[in-house]
């Protein structure tokens, strides 16, 4: 790097420095990769049109059953899985908004979705007394969403109150205990007239609406059949919410407030010297994120029409499976959660179908062996190869090669007698399509550690870097004089 002349207010740069300023301009560089774009430029706008429009209009032209294209339309149980992706990436939404973007580790937002989703049912069943909203107590579905929002909004920041002396294990202990007081308040016998007890609320049968629009005569139909189209409909709301949420969350975080919650979670101690008031900031954040994924509990409670305290996804599974979605769509990353719901579902749907053909089992036994014995001789073949000094320091002379072969066949036969007891009466693998999703996690977590989103900008930067968009005119003059803006 050549110096730097400063000449009064001027930068004098020399000829090297001016050529390189120049490719970056120009959007070339010296061996033609990367290229380099503004942000928001035409090149950065077709990016995202090919990498996350065209995906999304694919599934939009399946739900609606275009024909001619690859796949054809859906039945009604892969619309029914479309929709639960969507609603799980609302949930997941604020889980990443937490713990990607605050660095606030909360493994207790399944309470909030099952909060959500009690919201919904207990409004439009009117079994609570709302003299001044509703017909007779009885709400209108659409409106319980907002309220289910608040309702966790306010909870959430409750709950973050923990946070502003908490963090890391035990914070995730702590929300951890908070999923299991709501849904022991969700059972309380005491509370049976509004929440249904052990038994939950059940009956609730949400019809679509018939028109999208009515207001001032206007009238945009739906053109649905009822209740029997409830999954179609379920998809354009959770989408258009998600589609929603994410704006938000992308202006958010570049707002004053997103920029103090990154703060916060690269350096608590740096972020409290710079001004950020850490207590506003993690009670806010855990309130926002609290009601987003109440959100998604309020949509969840809609589609399935009874809820209950032991539903799976309103306790430890349920936060596991968020943050399962989370990291494997990649954490702080905007798309992330729409990313990775998809996967988790449909992929979670697909390898638990496997092994339930008793004819097959035979061949999916033998597909499944192989796979797990080759994980594992991958994974110990490169343990080996780093520590390779250290295991000749520790064994005999040629010795340590043997430890690959020796692990490698343990293992495999210790995969072979666990799945042998797997084969229950009739030729079924009890468990086995867990096992499969289990082990792709463990490789995706492995592989891909920066989540799929992530691991793709990554991976992106290679041919393509975006130029970051250089502050307004109106910003660098109202900067203090002696301090220079950056990107100017």
């Amino acid at each position: 790097m050549s110096d730097v002349h400063h000449e009064g207010d001027s930068v004098t740069l020399d000829d090297g420095e001016v050529e390189m300023a120049t490719e970056v301009v120009s959007g070339k560089s010296a061996g033609g990769l990367p290229v380099f774009t503004p942000q928001h430029g035409a090149l950065h706008w077709l990016g995202r049109v090919l990498v996350f429009a065209l995906p999304l209009a694919y599934l939009l032209m399946r739900v609606f059953g275009v024909t001619g294209i690859v796949g054809g339309g859906w039945s009604n149980s892969g619309l029914g899985l479309l929709a639960d992706a969507f609603i799980i990436a609302i949930a997941v939404m604020g889980v990443n908004l937490i713990t990607g973007y605050t660095g606030q580790l909360s493994i207790g937002h399944s309470a909030f979705f099952a909060i959500g989703a009690y919201t919904g049912l207990v409004l439009t069943q009117g079994r609570v007394s709302t003299p001044f909203f509703g017909d007779e107590n009885v709400w209108d579905p659409g409106w319980t969403i907002p309220v289910a929002a608040a309702l966790c909004f306010l909870v959430g920041c409750v709950v973050g109150l923990p946070a502003l002396r908490l963090k890391g294990i035990y914070l995730a202990l702590t929300t951890l205990v908070f999923v299991e007081a709501v849904r022991s308040i969700l059972k309380y016998e005491k509370f049976e007239d509004v929440t249904g007890g052990a038994t939950g609320i059940k009956g609730d049968k949400y019809t679509p609406p018939e028109y999208v629009f009515d207001f001032f005569g206007i009238k945009l139909p739906t053109g649905l059949d009822g209740r029997a189209d409830l999954n179609q409909w379920m998809i354009y709301l959770s989408l258009a919410l998600l589609l929603f949420i994410m704006l938000m969350v992308s202006g958010i975080m570049r707002s004053r407030i997103g920029r103090a919650m990154v703060a916060t979670r690269d350096n608590e101690l740096a972020a409290e010297v710079m001004g950020v008031n850490l207590s506003v900031i993690k009670t806010v954040a855990f309130g926002l994120s609290g009601a987003i994924t109440g959100i998604g509990g309020a949509l969840f409670g809609l589609k399935l029409g009874l809820v209950d305290a032991d539903v799976p996804l309103f306790g430890l599974f349920g936060a596991i499976t968020l943050l399962v979605a989370m990291v494997v769509g990649g954490a702080a990353q905007n798309w992330g959660p729409m990313v990775g719901a998809v996967f988790y579902v449909f992929v979670n749907e697909i390898a638990r179908s496997i092994g339930e053909a008793p004819a097959d089992y035979e061949a999916v036994f033998t597909i499944t062996l192989i796979v797990l014995v080759a994980v594992v001789m991958v994974v110990v073949a490169r343990y080996v190869m780093q520590h390779r000094n250290d295991i000749r320091a520790n064994v005999s002379n040629g010795a340590w090669k043997a430890v690959l072969v020796v692990v490698g066949s343990m293992s495999a036969l210790v995969a072979a007698g666990v799945m042998l007891l797997g084969i229950s009466d009739g030729g079924k693998l009890d468990g086995l399509g867990g096992v499969i999703f289990g082990v792709l996690l463990i490789l995706f977590a492995r592989f891909v550690p920066f989540g799929a989103v992530g691991t793709f900008r990554i991976f992106r930067s290679r041919f393509v870097q975006i130029i970051p968009k250089p502050p307004s005119e109106s910003r660098a003059a109202k900067a203090p004089e002696g301090v220079q803006v950056q990107g100017r």
